[in-house]
């Protein structure tokens, strides 16, 4: 008989972090009838108040309207970036894993040497070889996550190919796609899509990181990495430029996070 366990609440509050930026997304007009691009000079560097919660910027745009919008140009391109990295590494894994002893070694070997370099780093010379701009940065992002996807892509399913079940398939006359499709490819989904919403997080930050340092999305884009960049010259006067879009970027961050760990520990605790 099977359990249901009671999601706790950190659980559910991530969830609903993900939903409204979900709405945010698709529908950002229904959190704010702002625009995100047009500021009215008169009510430039204003505080938090009731006609602005989070403020307003250097140009008198509303902070809040351009956190609500930004996230059409972040979290988009993070799911790219986490997509990217899942079918490369999938692809690099899979096939170092069903390959013989020498594949298996050469292309373990180049594995490890992706995951000497630090992701950031290697997203960078990405970017910077291929051009600036969003596309290309979600692109980066998701090739240096690529190296990770693909060393937990080859350890599973080399476990998942010594499994009972796997080898009574293939006594029974299954072929190799069949067993691929069947057997690996289906228990594999569970862990795989519970380390790609964990990533999913990571590349949020990575993105931010990209767009602070100016190789994302340009100006007047509301990229919550590129406000927090135009904000940092005004933290003695308008604090609210950076704190706001950089707690927006934690508590998703943290929300997918969150989720990550709900999901791997419900697989866990299933019978």
């Amino acid at each position: 008989m099977k359990r249901f366990s009671i999601p706790s609440p950190l659980s559910v509050l991530s969830a609903i972090v993900i939903g409204v930026c979900m709405i945010a997304i698709l529908w950002p007009s229904a959190l704010t009838s702002g625009d995100p691009a047009t500021g009215v000079a008169p009510e430039h560097l204003l505080p938090p108040d009731s006609a602005h919660w989070c403020g307003t910027d250097q140009l008198g745009r509303d902070v809040l309207t351009r956190i609500i919008y930004g996230t059409r140009e972040t979290l988009p391109a993070a799911f790219v970036a986490t997509m990217t990295g899942i079918v490369l590494g999938s692809v690099i894994g899979g096939f170092a894993a069903l390959s013989g002893p020498a594949v298996d070694t050469l292309l373990s070997g180049v594995i490890d040497v992706l995951l000497a370099i630090p992701e950031l780093l290697l997203a960078l010379t990405v970017v910077i070889l291929t051009g600036f701009g969003p596309i290309h940065a979600a692109l980066a992002v998701g090739i240096s996550q690529t190296a990770g996807f693909a060393r937990i892509v080859r350890n599973l399913v080399r476990t998942l190919r010594s499994q009972t079940y796997v080898e009574a398939a293939r006594l029974s006359g299954t072929g190799f796609w069949g067993i691929v499709g069947w057997h690996i490819l289906p228990n594999a989904f569970r862990p795989l899509l519970g380390m790609g919403i964990l990533r999913y997080a990571t590349a949020i930050l990575s993105l931010a990181t990209l767009g602070f340092l100016g190789y994302s999305a340009p100006p007047p884009a509301p990229e919550w990495g590129l406000m927090i960049s135009e904000g940092r010259d005004y933290l003695a006067t308008a604090w609210w430029m950076t704190t706001f879009p950089g707690l927006a970027l934690l508590t998703v961050a943290l929300a997918a996070n969150r989720l990550s760990q709900a999901m791997t520990n419900a697989g866990e605790e299933r019978p």
